[in-house]
């Protein structure tokens, strides 16, 4: 993507979201027409006249970035966490015909929901890293 401009953009309430950009989509594709598109939530603000790696969805452009990354990591893991203790409470259950009360599903529950959040930042600030040194 070739970048023509970026502005600061704004939601409904008028609050800064981030940077967006617009430019021209060249698809990598032979025979794809060249189209005007929007890279939303840019790294941060761009020349006109670069050229920036993006992915399309949906007719607008998005940039690899650190923090999306970080951020997609961290969800999914919150999100998948209890049903891992969740699983493990009913492996147990499975294998012994009674219900555990100890605090030993309680505490995987929340050593998982932390480890989410270390990975999610972990990846984030490598794939940052990452793409400082190697554009």
């Amino acid at each position: 993507m070739t970048i023509t401009s970026c502005y600061e953009a704004t939601d409904a309430q008028g609050s800064q979201v981030g940077t967006n950009c617009l430019g021209t989509y060249e698809p990598r594709a032979a025979g794809e027409p060249r189209r005007q598109v929007t890279l939303d939530k840019a790294a941060g603000p761009h020349e006109p006249g670069s050229t920036v790696e993006v992915r399309m969805a949906r007719g607008r452009a998005h940039e690899l970035s650190g923090y999306a990354l970080g951020t997609w990591v961290t969800v999914t893991g919150v999100i998948l966490a209890p049903f891992l203790a969740l699983s493990l409470s009913f492996r147990a259950y499975a294998r012994d015909a009674t219900w555990s009360h100890h605090g030993d599903y309680v505490f995987v529950f929340i050593v998982a929901e932390f480890a989410a959040l270390v990975l999610g930042v972990v990846v984030g600030v490598l794939v940052s890293i990452a793409l400082a040194l190697f554009g």
